[in-house]
C-alpha cells in the first residue's frame, strides 16, 4: 500500500488537485520529515488526470523568475523588462509547474514570486491558466501562509490518524510475512511508536517482533538505520518533531528519545497499544476457563471470609477467579492460566507494560 492511498493523505492530495482543477496555484508547506516520494505522488496523480506537468528544482540562491524562465525554456527577447506577467503569458492552459527545492533559505524570494504570479493569474479566466504547485519544506507555519484570489497554501499537518498508520503497518507486515496470532498486537505497537513517520514504521516492521517491546533500543536502532543520529530532531512542526494525531498534539518518538522521555510518554503509548489489544483477550480467556473450572468447582460457595456468596463462576472477574482456584486447591494448567491472566490484567490495569514474553505468549490464543 502506498501512503497516498491512506484516507488522511488521500484526502489531502485530492484537495490539492481540486484547487488545481479550479485554476488555483497551490503552495504545499511541509516539515522536513515527510513520506518518501512526496512530490512524486502528486506528479503521479496529476499525470493520471492528464495534466501537462513540468518539474522544476529551485536552487538556493537562484532568482525564481530566472529559474522558471530557463527551466521552462522560455526565450525572452531581452531580460530588461522581463517580469512575472510576461512569463505567465508564455505559459499555456492546462500546464502545471511542480516546484521543489524551496526551503527556509530561499522561501522569501519564492513567496514574493508567488504573490506576483497570483496577480498575473487573476488577469486570465480560471479555466485558461497555467498553475504552480510549489513544495516548501521546513519553514515555520506562521511564515509560510500565502493566499490570494488564485493562490492558496496547504499545510501538511494532522493528516495521519491512528487508523491511517495502523492500516499502513498492517499492510506492510502482511506483505513481508504470514500473519501470526499476535499480528494485531505487533501492528498496534509499531503504529504507537512510529506515528506519522512511515519510514520508521517500515524499519520496525522488518525487525524481530520481540525487539519491539524494548522501545528505547528499537528507536535508537531505527534512528541509526535511517541515518538520523547525527543531529537531534527539534521539537517543532517544521522539523517534523511535532504533529497531531486525531487532533492530539504529539512529539515524535525521536524527540522523546533525545529528551530522555521524562514523563514516560513512550511507555504510555505502548501501554495503550497493549491494553487495546490484550484487555479484551483477558475476558475471552476468562470465559474459556469458566467451562473447564465448572467441572472442578461446585457453586454456590462463599469467599471474602464468608461475606460474599458466589452463585455462578461467571460472576467472578479474573482476579477473583484466580483466588478461587487457590481456595479450592485447583492445580495444574487451569490454576496457572488463571493466575497468569490475573497477573497480566493487573499489570495493564495499573498502566504497566507486559514483557515481550507475556505479551507474545501463546496462552492468549488457546
Amino acid at each position: 500500500m502506498k501512503w497516498q492511498d491512506l484516507p488522511g493523505p488521500a484526502r489531502f492530495v485530492e484537495d490539492v488537485l481540486q484547487r488545481i482543477r479550479d485554476g488555483i496555484s497551490v503552495a504545499v508547506a511541509t516539515p522536513l520529515l515527510v513520506p518518501t516520494g512526496l512530490e512524486g505522488a502528486f506528479v503521479e496523480a496529476l499525470a493520471h488526470d492528464r495534466w501537462n506537468v513540468q518539474r522544476v528544482t529551485a536552487e538556493l540562491e537562484e532568482d525564481p523568475l530566472r529559474c522558471l524562465t530557463e527551466r521552462l525554456y522560455l526565450e525572452p527577447e531581452q531580460w530588461v523588462g522581463w517580469n512575472v506577467e510576461r512569463l505567465f503569458s508564455g505559459l499555456s492552459s492546462g500546464q502545471v509547474i511542480v516546484i521543489d527545492g524551496v526551503t527556509s533559505a530561499n522561501w522569501d524570494s519564492w513567496r514574493h514570486f508567488l504573490r506576483d504570479f497570483d496577480v498575473a493569474s487573476r488577469q486570465r479566466a480560471s479555466d485558461d491558466r497555467a498553475v504552480l504547485l510549489l513544495f516548501v519544506r521546513g519553514v515555520q507555519q506562521k511564515c509560510v501562509d500565502v493566499t490570494g484570489g488564485a493562490l492558496i497554501t496547504f499545510l501538511w499537518s494532522g493528516l495521519f490518524g491512528e487508523l491511517d498508520t495502523l492500516v499502513y503497518v498492517d499492510h506492510r507486515m502482511r506483505m513481508r510475512r504470514k500473519p501470526t496470532r499476535h499480528h494485531k498486537l505487533i501492528v498496534r505497537q509499531i503504529a504507537a511508536l512510529a506515528l506519522w513517520d512511515l519510514d520508521l514504521a517500515d524499519h520496525l516492521v522488518d525487525q524481530p517482533e520481540a525487539d519491539i517491546f524494548d522501545a528505547e533500543l528499537a528507536l535508537r536502532a531505527g534512528r541509526t538505520a535511517l541515518g538520523r543520529e547525527a543531529k537531534p530532531m527539534q521539537a517543532n512542526w517544521e522539523a517534523g518533531g511535532v504533529d497531531s494525531i486525531d487532533g492530539i498534539k504529539l512529539l515524535h518518538p525521536f524527540v522523546l528519545l533525545d529528551q530522555g522521555d521524562p514523563s514516560g510518554e513512550l511507555r504510555r503509548r505502548l501501554w495503550a497499544a497493549q491494553a487495546a489489544e490484550l484487555l479484551p483477550l483477558v475476558e475471552m480467556r476468562r470465559r474459556d476457563l469458566l467451562q473447564s473450572l465448572a467441572r472442578h468447582i461446585n457453586c454456590p460457595f462463599w469467599i471474602d471470609g464468608g461475606k460474599r456468596q458466589v452463585r455462578s463462576l461467571e460472576d467472578l472477574e479474573i482476579g477473583s477467579l484466580a483466588y478461587v482456584t487457590q481456595k479450592h486447591d485447583i492445580r495444574g494448567d487451569l490454576r496457572d492460566r488463571a493466575e497468569w491472566l490475573a497477573r497480566c490484567r493487573n499489570t495493564l490495569a495499573h498502566l504497566g507494560l507486559l514483557s515481550g514474553a507475556d505479551a507474545l505468549s501463546p496462552r492468549w490464543h488457546v
